[in-house]
C-alpha cells in the first residue's frame, strides 16, 4: 500500500466511522508507519478499565499543525478515525487524528473507543481459546470511504461470536469496541498488532446484540 498520505481525506462528513483514544504519548515522529512530511507518527498507551492491568498500545497519525505541544510523556485525548494500511505485509491499524489535546490525568483518565460501519470481506472464523475455552469469531470488516477501503480485523466472543460465525461476505454491520494490542515476533522482529474487541454489533438492516469481554 503506497498511499501518500497528502491525499487522505482530513476529516471524516460521517459520524459513523469514530475513534475517541485518551492515553500517555510514547513516542512522536519514527516510521513504524510511512507518511509524508506534512504528518507524524504518534504512539499512544491506554489502559484497559480496572482490574486489567493491561494497556493497550495504539499507533496514531496526525498533521504536525496539531501536534506542536504533545511530547514524550504528553497525556491526551484524540478524537479521528479508524483507518489501516499496510506495509511490509503487515497491517497496521491506527487513528487518523482530527483533534488532539493535552491533558492532565487527573481530569481525563484513559479511554479507549470506536465506532464504525463495515462489511464483511473475508469469511468469518470460530475458534475456541485454549486456556478458558471461550468462543471467539474472528472478523475482517471493510470501511469503504471516499474510494478508500479500510480492512479492520475484528474479535467477537461467546454467543455474539456463534452468531456472528454464522453471516456471509457482503453483510452490513455498525460496530462499537475499543482498540487493542498484542505483540508476535516475525524473523526476529517483534511487531505490534490491534484489533477491534467487538463491545456491540449490529447488522445494519436487521439484528442487534452485545458481547462485553471479561
Amino acid at each position: 500500500d503506497h498511499r501518500d498520505l497528502h491525499s487522505f481525506p482530513t476529516r471524516r462528513s460521517s459520524d459513523l466511522d469514530k475513534a475517541y483514544i485518551t492515553g500517555t504519548v510514547l513516542s512522536v515522529g519514527g516510521n513504524a508507519i510511512p507518511v509524508s512530511d506534512k504528518f507524524v507518527n504518534i504512539v499512544v498507551s491506554t489502559a484497559r478499565k480496572e482490574p486489567s492491568t493491561v494497556k493497550d498500545i495504539i499507533n496514531v497519525i496526525a498533521n504536525k499543525k496539531i501536534v506542536k505541544k504533545v511530547k514524550e510523556g504528553s497525556h491526551v485525548k484524540i478524537s479521528g478515525s479508524l483507518q489501516t494500511r499496510t506495509q511490509d505485509r503487515h497491517l497496521y491499524i491506527y487513528v487518523f487524528a482530527e483533534d488532539i489535546t493535552v491533558v492532565t490525568p487527573a481530569d481525563a483518565e484513559d479511554s479507549d473507543q470506536v465506532r464504525f460501519e463495515g462489511y464483511i470481506c473475508k469469511d468469518p472464523i470460530l475458534r475456541t481459546t485454549p486456556e478458558s475455552n471461550r468462543k471467539i469469531c474472528d472478523l475482517i470488516l471493510a470501511i469503504n470511504d471516499r474510494g478508500y477501503s479500510y480492512y479492520v480485523p475484528c474479535i467477537c466472543w461467546n454467543s455474539v461470536a456463534e452468531r456472528m460465525s454464522e453471516k456471509a461476505v457482503g453483510d452490513k454491520f455498525y460496530v462499537t469496541g475499543r482498540l487493542q494490542s498484542r505483540e508476535y515476533v516475525k524473523n526476529g522482529r517483534t511487531y505490534v498488532i490491534n484489533e477491534v474487541s467487538v463491545i456491540h454489533i449490529e447488522d445494519c438492516f436487521t439484528e442487534s446484540d452485545d458481547e462485553v469481554e471479561d
